[in-house]
């Protein structure tokens, strides 16, 4: 196969301790069924102890014996956790554009990566981002299509595992930031649209994810987030930064400081994205400002 355009990401770590043998092996077959082939698929296993590393040699050779097969790169070694596993592996890639695709995660479809691959060559975006499907525990299926990137200066305004991100902006950014152990995925968002990095949305459903994981670490997403903004809006404000307590309180009321939103505006300087987010944020907060007998708690879950 000549060079891939998108190489999907996957990181695991002891999958049969638990107890995503079938779902993993569900995310390799679901990336071979795609109709769209300039495809490879890197498979990052950080140094399992419970079997795992046979169980993906044997799949990779089973899988890969066939001539028509998606490339498979895998390797077995240490790491410091999911977002470094990540990081390893997108240096192991060689394709324009990465995805990650989480061991309990699947494509939408069979043919999204070729809707994204349409996309991608229209355009040449950054990235390119699209809903999400979400499997609930009774088994019906969840559409979260809804996507907005002016929302980013307050929450993930798409789905990691639904993003498309050219390998080369991601690697300039610095990857994933591994001082954040469960929404590091948030600050990388935020860092490059921060930049000025452009992108491009879909309204189809691009991943199905289970909620689980570290994502469904409702406090624990709150002290990333807090962490993000505390460093970079004090910046913004000149500030330095901000004490973690406040911007932990940005988070359960779901509003940013008035303050902040202003600083936002002001450092946008030709940045459309910032611009818009800045004043999204504006709006919601003078909005909930005039509403003083409603209660927010996001931390409540």
């Amino acid at each position: 196969m000549s060079k891939p355009l998108i190489s999907v990401i996957t990181v695991t770590r002891n999958l049969i301790e638990a107890r995503r043998r079938e779902t993993m092996r569900a995310a390799l077959d679901c990336v071979q069924a795609q109709s769209f082939r300039a495809v490879e698929h890197v498979i990052w296993d950080g140094a399992s102890t419970d079997g795992t590393q046979p169980l993906l040699e044997e799949w990779q050779a089973e899988i890969c014996a066939d001539a028509t097969a998606i490339p498979i790169i895998y390797q077995s070694d240490a790491d410091a956790g999911l977002y470094d596993a990540m990081n390893k592996a997108v240096a192991l890639a060689s394709g324009d554009y990465v995805i990650f695709l989480n061991s309990d995660d699947s494509l939408a479809s069979t043919d999204i990566l070729g809707e994204l691959a349409a996309l991608v060559q229209a355009t040449q975006p950054d990235f390119v981002y699209g809903g999400t499907l979400q499997t609930l525990e009774d088994g019906r299926t969840k559409n979260h299509s809804r996507t907005n990137l002016s929302a980013f200066l307050q929450r993930m305004p798409f789905c990691h595992n639904s993003m498309l991100v050219r390998r080369e902006v991601f690697l300039a950014l610095g990857g994933h930031d591994l001082s954040y152990r469960v929404a590091s995925d948030y600050d990388f968002v935020f860092r490059m649209l921060m930049e000025g990095h452009s992108g491009v949305g879909t309204k189809l459903p691009v991943s199905k994810f289970s909620a689980r994981g570290v994502s469904a670490n409702v406090m624990g997403v709150a002290k990333d987030y807090a962490e993000v903004w505390s460093r970079y809006f004090g910046k913004l404000a000149g500030r330095g930064r901000i004490d973690g307590e406040e911007t932990l309180n940005w988070y359960r009321s779901g509003q940013l400081p008035i303050s902040m939103c202003r600083a936002a505006l002001r450092a946008a300087r030709g940045n459309e994205t910032m611009r818009r987010a800045a004043l999204h944020s504006l709006k919601i907060t003078l909005r909930r400002r005039i509403q003083p007998w409603r209660k927010w708690d996001y931390l409540q879950g």
